[in-house]
């Protein structure tokens, strides 16, 4: 588990860690956009110090999704 992954999330969607859940995504966070999605790929490849492909950038739907993409790079 990455406990930076929700501030990270939060401060990309310009919402407090403390109010996203593990399912939150597009459908449930109005600031979650597809502009939004894009942005967080790159923080977290800047951060995390990865490259994302497509595929994994169009898997960043839920905070759950964001945290195992991320974790399947970091345990490489």
């Amino acid at each position: 588990m990455h406990p930076d992954v929700l501030p990270l999330i939060a401060s990309v969607l310009q919402v407090t860690p403390d109010s996203l859940r593990e399912d939150d995504g597009a459908e449930t966070v109005p600031a979650w956009d597809s502009l939004k999605t894009i942005l967080l790929a790159s923080m977290i490849e800047i951060t995390y110090d990865i490259t994302l492909d497509n595929s994994e950038i169009e898997q960043l739907t839920t905070v759950r999704a964001v945290r195992e993409v991320i974790t399947r790079h970091v345990a490489n």
